[in-house]
């Protein structure tokens, strides 16, 4: 055999051996597969499917499966938010108020009372006190801080309720004194704090 030859045959050996190489790359830009839960900001996920359909479920919106793929036993989630680079799927009763919405690591929107977003059509509110016909607004946890800041101390319950009428939160207070139930008053216009005792009279 003629060194032509030998030269050609490993020429092409070389040639289906860096040919079958390449088939079993996955090229970059295809690293996301049909399906990926990858993402970087809420926005890439959407909810696929149906309650009952396969592959239901959170998914980036770019890379969605190509079918449902019939019935199965699937539950499909509320919503979904990006966490650690994967679509998480959001199901009803997980988050349902401000403080679960921040605890769920959700966006916060700049803004008074503060808002935590789950999506474009979905946001939990700050709870706040609002001084009828005024526009004068209060946040259970600025109230908090200013009735602990004063008289009232860090003695606060969690018990507390919002009077409108007067403008005042009103924060349970963990004082014992035989005949009265104390609370923290907070004025939201004025943002100032004292006790009142909302004592009844000793009975004899």
């Amino acid at each position: 055999m003629s060194k032509i030859t030998i030269a050609v045959i490993i020429i092409i050996i070389a040639v289906l051996g860096y040919w079958f190489y390449q088939l079993t790359l996955v090229p970059e830009e295809e690293t996301l597969s049909e399906g990926s839960k990858e993402c970087v900001v809420d926005d890439d996920c959407v909810v696929f499917g149906e309650d009952g359909d396969c592959n239901c479920g959170c998914y980036n919106k770019d890379y969605l499966p190509s079918g449902t793929g019939g019935e199965c036993f699937c539950a499909a989630p509320v919503s979904c938010k990006c966490l650690d680079g994967e679509c998480q799927e959001v199901f009803e009763g997980e988050v349902d108020n401000f403080n679960k919405c921040v605890e769920a690591e959700y966006p916060i929107l700049e803004s008074y009372p503060r808002q935590c977003k789950i999506s474009d059509t979905q946001t939990f509110v700050e709870e706040h006190c609002i001084k009828e016909g005024t526009d004068e607004i209060l946040t259970l946890v600025d109230a908090e801080q200013i009735a602990i800041d004063s008289e009232c101390g860090d003695r606060l319950k969690e018990n507390h309720v919002c009077n409108k009428d007067t403008g005042t939160w009103w924060i349970d207070l963990d004082i014992e004194r035989q005949g009265c139930g104390p609370a923290c008053v907070v004025n939201v216009v004025t943002r100032e704090a004292s006790i009142n005792w909302r004592c009844t009279g000793v009975i004899e």
